[in-house]
């Protein structure tokens, strides 16, 4: 697994550890396209709570890139009025 320099700086910031971003990858469940050939990948909050290693784990998200398979940012994911970030759309 590579990380962009991108990837690595917001995962410093945001005290995500490479193993936790391997959390994710390993135990996701959603995947989806969000334009340039990348993907939002990440583990739903439901499956999250079932596999008891981390309490942010559903919080987070990883974004891959398919052209360079690299993760491109790992962020974190917000509800409520602002929306959802990296919706796809129409």
């Amino acid at each position: 697994m590579t990380h962009s320099e991108h990837s690595l700086r917001r995962s410093a910031q945001r005290g995500v550890t490479k193993g936790f971003i391997e959390a994710i990858l390993t135990h996701a469940d959603i995947e989806r396209p969000i334009g340039d050939n990348c993907r939002l990948v990440r583990v739903s909050r439901r499956w999250s709570h079932g596999l008891n290693i981390d309490d942010r784990l559903g919080r987070y998200a990883v974004i891959w890139s398919d052209d360079t398979a690299r993760i491109v940012t790992v962020l974190p994911l917000y509800d409520g009025a602002a929306g959802r970030r990296y919706r796809r759309h129409s």
